[in-house]
């Protein structure tokens, strides 16, 4: 071959444009009942259980936890240990510092924080410390819009009520009415203990609304998800602990993370999490 046309050759492969695959943004989401600091849980009472809930999230890094019946002590506790995450959330009984929160935190290193929120699932939402329906205790929703490679979307952290199927059917109608006029047509992620079986009317509630089109993401290609509630041992293992996403998003790696050593568990609730898959950008 001629030196010309080997470099009419060079120039033909080297002006082929190229077209770049586009990359997913995915973000790791997690839900943790943390389980308040109750001495009488004995030998997996919090300052047992503090540096394996430490360890856990070091390793598992996700971008956005979601945790519940955190205490404000416990959740200055892990503040001053996560040197790379932030936290939003209230005490449910005063919306300051009273009573269990129902914290978002979130890495600061991958995400930028956009605005945030909370509001009480009662029949006046915005009245901090008011209690809905039959549920006996406040109930608080904490969120966050989010920006991670400037893609936008939003978070919802939930606890339901445990003692009233009420309080939990009003609570899953309140959430999908209440949700859009947060989040308006961005993409959504709800997670949190919800107290309620799959079988329940508040599940399928979530999962009915024609707006957000839910889907659980614990049972994404058909996987069957394990429990998550293990009450130390000592109560029915079910699970009631989930990870929403709606229209737009997807999931992959779910995952229930069953951290225990012989009679000590990392919470009477295993962690869960998912890799949620953003919409691309246009």
């Amino acid at each position: 071959m001629s030196q010309s046309l080997v470099l009419v050759f060079l120039f033909c492969a080297f002006s082929i444009p190229v077209t770049a695959t586009p990359q997913k943004t995915i973000v790791l989401i997690e839900s943790f009942n943390l389980r308040y600091d109750n001495p009488g849980d004995g030998v997996n009472a919090w300052p047992k259980r503090q540096q394996t809930v430490l360890a856990h999230l070091q390793q598992t890094q996700p971008d956005v936890v979601g945790m519940q019946e955190v205490l404000a002590h416990q959740l200055d506790w892990l503040d001053n240990h996560l040197a790379d995450y932030a936290f939003i959330g209230v005490g449910r009984d005063d919306g300051k510092r009273a009573g269990e929160f129902v914290p978002l935190l979130y890495n600061t290193r991958t995400l930028e924080k956009l605005d945030s929120g909370y509001f009480w699932l009662s029949e006046t939402p915005d009245v901090a410390g008011s209690i809905g329906w039959l549920a006996q205790l406040p109930r608080v929703v904490t969120w966050a819009k989010f920006s991670h490679n400037n893609n936008i979307f939003f978070v919802f952290n939930a606890h339901f009520s445990h003692v009233s199927d009420l309080a939990r059917q009003k609570s899953a109608e309140f959430l999908v009415r209440y949700i859009p006029t947060i989040a308006k047509d961005e993409p959504v992620i709800l997670m949190g203990d919800l107290n309620t079986l799959e079988s329940e009317p508040a599940y399928a509630t979530i999962l009915a609304d024609s707006a957000l089109q839910f889907k659980d993401s614990g049972l994404v290609d058909d996987h069957q998800p394990a429990t998550t509630y293990n009450g130390y041992g000592q109560h029915e293992a079910k699970r009631i602990d989930y990870i929403f996403i709606s229209k737009g998003l997807t999931s992959s790696r779910y995952m229930t993370h069953q951290i225990r050593e012989g009679q000590y568990y990392i919470s009477d609730h295993y962690p869960i999490s998912a890799q949620v898959i953003l919409p691309e950008m246009n």
